[in-house]
């Protein structure tokens, strides 16, 4: 599922970035939608603060599970457990945070700035409730991810091979973690030249979009 014929239709209009945002969204939404889609996984950075050392940055693939272009917010699911959780902790909440998306087939990056937050409660409750029994078990290890396992053979799963209802010891690790974007840098590397524009969001819910050279 190629993203450029989407865009290419998109510049070939006589004000291109006026229709550029809503664009980039509908792809969000399709990418949220869909695991075909280019845009389903996106690497999700953080700012890792361990006492006493420097500051240096964390980046992982996550799954693009909501997008909601009204609130300009976009979602994935980790387990509370994980060392992502601690590095927005310690960043603050919200905490900064930066998306990258990337389809190689059209060439086309997308690369987000903004402020995440954990979200548990009523919300995570209902994304819970939709989760398959397959995504569950992301969310049932005994240990915490990341754990160190100081055996010659990888760490076994059987622990989470259980029923649905046996599933649900998995609530507990389980959040939302929301991004509001403050920021998208989209770049199309075209064969005939790049395109590169940058569209700020405004805190009253303006933005504004432009167009730098790629």
């Amino acid at each position: 599922m190629a993203l450029c014929s989407a865009f290419d239709r998109l510049l070939q209009s006589d004000q291109p970035l006026a229709e550029l945002d809503a664009l980039i969204w509908k792809t969000l939404c399709g990418g949220a939608e869909s695991s075909q889609h280019p845009w389903n996984l996106g690497t999700f950075s953080t700012i890792d603060l361990p006492d006493g050392t420097i500051p240096h940055p964390k980046c992982r693939t996550v799954v693009l599970r909501h997008a909601d272009p009204p609130r300009r917010a976009i979602d994935f699911y980790t387990d509370v457990r994980s060392d992502k959780i601690d590095q927005l902790d310690a960043a603050g909440s919200p905490a900064p945070v930066c998306w990258l998306f990337y389809d190689p087939a059209s060439k086309i990056q997308l690369r987000l700035d903004g402020t995440a937050e954990v979200i548990d409660r009523d919300q995570a409750d209902e994304a819970w409730r939709q989760t398959t029994p397959d995504s569950r078990a992301s969310y049932l290890s005994i240990c915490p991810p990341g754990e160190r396992v100081n055996d010659p053979q990888p760490p076994s799963t059987t622990d989470r091979f259980v029923t649905r209802e046996e599933s649900e010891r998995g609530r507990e690790n389980f959040r939302i973690v929301r991004t509001t974007v403050r920021h998208a840098d989209w770049l199309y590397l075209r064969r005939r030249g790049h395109v590169r524009s940058v569209i700020d969001y405004e805190a009253a819910g303006g933005i504004d979009a432009f167009w730098v050279v790629p």
